[in-house]
């Protein structure tokens, strides 16, 4: 199992660091929260204490899972990554017709989004977190932007 960082986020009010990591797993199944836990903070000197592992997502029959951690501890990470999680959240747009789509059912979302000439993706899916949060479509709309 590889664990590697894709961004993270100060939350200075909350005294914690809001992590994003890709998870791959070739050959085995979806890890589990202490084996992430575990092997995050082995690799990045942190107390498995001060660490907390939200929803861990993996796309069927993927060998890559995405997690988010609330680290309560300082760790060293290169700026690069906060700043491509500032400048990400941002280009995002979520508009009103995106948000009508995903709110009916996950067929009829599929359907609007075949019919759109040129759909933005990321904002369709930050659209359905926001909204009902469903891993089935969250995975179809990822598997759609590869």
């Amino acid at each position: 199992m590889e664990v590697q960082i894709e961004s993270v986020r100060e939350n200075p009010l909350l005294e914690r660091r809001q992590v994003t990591l890709a998870v791959d797993h070739e050959d085995d199944s979806t890890p589990s929260r202490e084996d992430i836990k575990s092997r995050f903070a082995a690799e990045n000197a942190v107390d498995e204490e001060k660490i907390e592992v939200g929803t861990i997502h993996t796309g069927f029959g993927r060998n890559s899972s995405k997690t988010e951690l609330k680290v309560y501890e300082e760790f060293d990470y290169s700026e690069d990554l906060e700043e491509e999680a500032s400048t990400t959240s941002e280009t995002v747009e979520v508009t009103e017709e995106y948000e009508e789509i995903v709110a009916g059912t996950i067929t009829d979302a599929k359907d609007a989004i075949n019919d759109l000439e040129d759909p933005d993706y990321k904002a369709l899916i930050e659209a359905e977190v926001e909204n009902k949060n469903r891993t089935t479509l969250v995975d179809w709309l990822e598997g759609q932007m590869e």
